[in-house]
């Protein structure tokens, strides 16, 4: 848990832009099925998207494929045709409740059995605040299935939703709705064992505001964030990856809760703070969000 993610979108069917993804820092690469295709393209573009996956050297990316809503009758067909391209997951949009994850989880189940794929080896990344019936029930849909590695939160589908005339105030921070969802889903998915990863930012010409966006994300225990445009990839990398002194001192603490451990102690000074067990959770985590 905890290990930093940058995940890339890449709208499915476009050649130009998989080939330049393919040589971005990215973590992982989500091949859009749902927003960044035309209703008219997405029968054709899931055969290009399989493709891509049986074919393309993803040199190591986690390789996503946003699916659409299941409750569309769009949903199943993107399972069924791109599930022998073995994706490491789905990217899960517009969850309303813990029962729309189950259904999911029920398709793939039936077709990691149809296909020889190890059942339960397909993972599922949800975007947990769409609706608003999502947001509602968030902490049941983070919980509703074991492939749920990871959630994230979006607001501009929640915002057209609710009619909201705008998402953040004068400064640039988040108006209370936005803010609330992206506290529940840093809730939840702590609750539910899982990461949180942010939203994208969509403003992708201000890079400043992208830089702060992250701080604050780092702030509230995200391990990493969705972008939609490679010049933030790296910025992005640079926020979720811990310092050289972050990591060394997190190490040292480890090592020092190990050694008082063997002396039955578990909670003593160090750099001239008390520490016990939150620490050492902290600690741990700082080291896991390095690994790649």
């Amino acid at each position: 848990m905890h290990r930093r993610r940058s995940l890339h979108f890449v709208p499915g069917g476009n050649e130009k832009m998989i080939a330049k993804a393919l040589t971005l820092p990215a973590d992982g690469l989500i091949l859009d099925l749902e927003d960044a295709v035309a209703p008219d393209r997405k029968a054709a573009t899931r055969p290009i998207v399989r493709e891509w996956l049986q074919k393309l050297d993803f040199g190591g990316r986690e390789r996503w494929v946003r699916m659409n809503p299941i409750f569309t009758d769009l949903a199943v067909a993107d399972l069924e045709e791109t599930i022998t391209g073995r994706p490491d997951g789905y990217v899960v949009p517009k969850p309303r409740s813990a029962a729309d994850i189950r259904e999911i989880d029920a398709h793939l189940d039936r077709l990691e059995r149809k296909h020889s794929v190890p059942v339960g080896s397909t993972r599922l990344v949800l975007i947990a605040t769409e609706t608003p019936e999502g947001l509602l029930n968030i902490g049941e849909v983070a919980r509703a299935s074991v492939r749920t590695v990871a959630i994230s939160w979006g607001v501009e589908d929640l915002s057209a939703a609710m009619g909201l005339p705008r998402l953040r105030d004068s400064h640039g921070h988040y108006l209370d709705i936005p803010r609330h969802a992206r506290v529940m889903c840093a809730i939840a998915a702590s609750a539910a064992g899982v990461d949180w990863l942010d939203t994208v930012y969509t403003d992708i010409a201000d890079l400043d505001g992208l830089r702060r966006e992250c701080d604050d994300a780092v702030a509230m225990g995200y391990s990493g964030k969705i972008s939609i445009h490679p010049s933030q990839i790296e910025i992005i990398n640079a926020a979720f990856t811990p310092s050289a002194e972050e990591l060394l001192e997190a190490r040292e603490l480890v090592a020092q809760f190990e050694e008082h451990a063997r002396l039955g102690v578990f909670a003593f000074r160090f750099k001239g703070q008390m520490v016990d067990a939150p620490h050492l959770t902290r600690a741990r985590n700082v080291i896991a969000r390095v690994g790649r």
